[in-house]
């Protein structure tokens, strides 16, 4: 790697930056939420955080008591023009927050990032996001996230989860909230249960 910096592609509620930072800087986001611990390097990501839509697929299942419903997963071989945020850290806080999206603590994983963007993935266990995907390059450096190994079936989600994710959105680029609330209606899990009216609704609660 010519860099210690890759870019995290966040596509759930690590897309909203102060969600993300309790991965970096430790805390919870909301009072019921678990404690998190923080990576290890606890700087803020840089500060240019755009949005990059790829051939990618968004779908909500499973279910999560601490978010009450489905939540989100990237399916990067189906092109359905899904987006994701890039936020610019370190080799070493992406392994911790995907250590901490995977139960685990700040340090007790380490991922080759050389083989995850020579093979395309790797699997670093068996629970929800333990597939770590290379999508590419963004600006010379690897652009990596972590899903799941089979896009579960669908599962709407809760409000408090879709409003992180609508308002992540907004804060990346405002000007397209619109397009925002239909990319989100079009992932799976969404509708029936959520309307166009109902998600855009949520761009004016507090997050």
């Amino acid at each position: 790697m010519t860099s210690d910096r890759i870019w995290y592609a966040a596509y759930g509620s690590n897309i909203l930056k102060a969600r993300f930072l309790c991965y970096l800087q430790g805390g919870r986001y909301l009072p019921h939420h678990n404690e998190h611990t923080g990576a290890r390097d606890s700087q803020q990501p840089g500060h240019f955080a755009p949005l990059v839509h790829g051939p990618w697929s968004l779908s909500f299942g499973l279910s999560s008591d601490r978010w009450g419903g489905g939540v989100a997963f990237l399916e990067p071989r189906r092109s359905e023009g899904a987006c994701v945020r890039c936020w610019d850290i370190t080799q070493e806080q992406f392994m911790d927050v995907a250590a901490q999206e995977n139960g685990l603590e700040p340090g007790d994983i380490t991922i080759d990032i050389g083989e995850v963007v020579r093979r395309g993935e790797i699997s670093i266990g068996n629970s929800w996001y333990s597939r770590v995907v290379c999508l590419g390059q963004y600006r010379e450096r690897p652009l990596l996230t972590f899903t799941s190994e089979k896009t579960p079936e669908p599962t709407p989600p809760g409000e408090p989860y879709l409003s992180v994710i609508l308002n992540g959105l907004i804060e990346s680029s405002p000007q397209q909230e619109s397009a925002h609330v239909d990319r989100l209606l079009r992932a799976r899990g969404v509708a029936p249960t959520w309307t166009r009216e109902a998600i855009a609704q949520l761009a004016k609660r507090e997050t």
